[in-house]
């Protein structure tokens, strides 16, 4: 039975988007929502309820499939009768367990995520569950929505690689990514300068393994190559890049972000651990020595780099040397901050087969590390007093009424000013340390703001 008059399926319809995980899969979210807004669908606000709720998922640790799973019933609570619909790493991994959850309608994997706004466009009122995940063994193809931009910001991330084929022992990610695969340097080039046009000050460079950029091309290229193309049409904008492989850092790269205009001086690697016995189990490709020549020549190039590190604590095997070995080596390294993360076993990969440290000792090692990289984050901060430094004002700082931006070494700061400075990038002076922020003067603008 219908209605006299219906309207169109997307006419009026209202989406939420709840999103958990890394840079690749916020960027994935903000090309979702703006391939919906573009077939009708508006984002609801934050009071109205949504006619449909897309929950885009992480697994790559059992605390983000716990958050996941605990996000998705309280929706169902919170939204009786609004369809729940799932995707992500986590629907790529364990579909049937999401399905089960109450008021999920469907789960999709990373293969379909690129075709959800075309599966909604067709919602129809009531729907039975289902399920569509494919295989990503064969994925060749990079899949990307239109440029994504975020109104109101004054950064923007995109994604210029996917996969990974390093198949680390703990690490899901390689099984519910696919394979390697690149956005042509052309299409990078293009979506640049459309962000630029856009008014944005700031681009993050996004990849599940940032630093294979090309190599699945052809021709092949590399990250470095990238750089150089686009060099060589400067835009008004500073170019950050998002995490990658130690082994990756090639001097090639290092020279070309050298030379790069508007390059943000910020580095994350994930070294996991400081012991060789520990990375060979892990089936990381480099030793300690090669990560501390690494981050050497980093900060030969940018002596005021800020650098972050991934640090994995507990591994299967790993003895109490094994950890005073990772402490060791990153009190000291010119390390800027830590993400410190227990071993969590991911079900499909090697490292869940091993024999576990108990998990009291690996709470107390991430406590360790923790208090470590606080203490380091501190030291950076006070090394600054006195810089200079040029910050992407981003808004005001409430409760203050300064104003709030991001470093280009990746540091807070709040200063005064007005508001007609946002979305510019000043030269500030660091005066002073406020908790893990800095506060400054702004002295001039910088790069033809005015």
């Amino acid at each position: 039975m219908t209605t006299e008059n219906p309207k169109p399926k997307t006419q009026n319809r209202l989406f939420r988007l709840i999103t958990f995980g890394c840079k690749v899969n916020q960027c994935d979210s903000a090309g979702l929502a703006q391939e919906l807004a573009a077939q009708g669908w508006q984002e609801a606000p934050k009071e109205a309820t949504p006619d449909l709720i897309l929950v885009n998922t992480c697994t790559v640790t059992a605390r983000a499939d716990q958050q996941a799973r605990q996000a998705l019933r309280r929706l169902a609570r919170d939204y009786p009768g609004v369809p729940l619909w799932v995707t992500g790493c986590y629907a790529q991994r364990a579909a049937t367990e999401l399905a089960a959850l109450p008021g999920v309608q469907a789960v999709l994997g990373n293969r379909e995520k690129a075709r959800l706004a075309s599966y909604l466009a067709n919602l129809p009122e009531k729907k039975p569950l289902w399920q569509q995940v494919s295989s990503l063994a064969g994925a060749g193809e990079f899949q990307t929505w239109s440029v994504p931009f975020s109104p109101g910001h004054t950064r923007a991330r995109l994604k210029i690689q996917d996969g990974c084929e390093h198949h680390c022992t703990y690490c899901i990610v390689p099984q519910v990514r696919g394979p390697r695969r690149s956005l042509p340097p052309g299409e990078v080039a293009a979506a640049l300068e459309q962000l630029a046009a856009a008014g944005y000050r700031e681009v993050v460079l996004t990849g599940v393994n940032l630093g294979q950029y090309g190599l699945d091309l052809t021709p092949p290229t590399n990250l470095a190559d990238l750089l150089a193309a686009v060099r060589s049409q400067p835009l008004p904008l500073r170019l950050r890049l998002s995490s990658l492989e130690p082994q990756e850092v090639t001097a090639a790269l290092l020279r070309e972000l050298a030379a790069f205009p508007g390059f943000c001086p910020h580095f994350h690697l994930p070294l996991q651990s400081g012991a060789a016995p520990v990375l060979a189990a892990m089936g990381r490709d480099y030793t300690p020595g090669a990560f501390r020549e690494v981050v050497r020549e980093i900060n030969r190039h940018f002596p005021d780099a800020g650098l972050g590190l991934d640090v994995l604590v507990g591994f299967p095997g790993e003895t109490a040397a094994d950890f005073e070995a990772t402490r060791s080596l990153v009190a000291s390294l010119p390390v800027t901050y830590l993400h410190v993360f227990p071993f969590s076993p991911r079900p499909g990969t090697p490292a869940a087969l091993m024999d576990r440290v108990p998990a009291p000792e690996i709470q107390k090692r991430a406590q360790v590390m923790r208090e470590l990289g606080q203490d380091k984050k501190s030291k950076f901060l006070e090394a600054q007093l006195g810089k200079t430094g040029e910050v992407l004002v981003e808004g005001p700082a409430p409760p203050s009424g300064w104003l709030q931006g991001l470093s280009a070494n990746y540091l807070r700061v709040q200063f005064p000013g007005g508001l007609s400075l946002k979305n510019r990038i000043l030269r500030v002076r660091f005066k002073e340390v406020q908790v893990d922020m800095l506060v400054g003067e702004a002295l001039e603008a910088l790069r033809g703001d005015s």
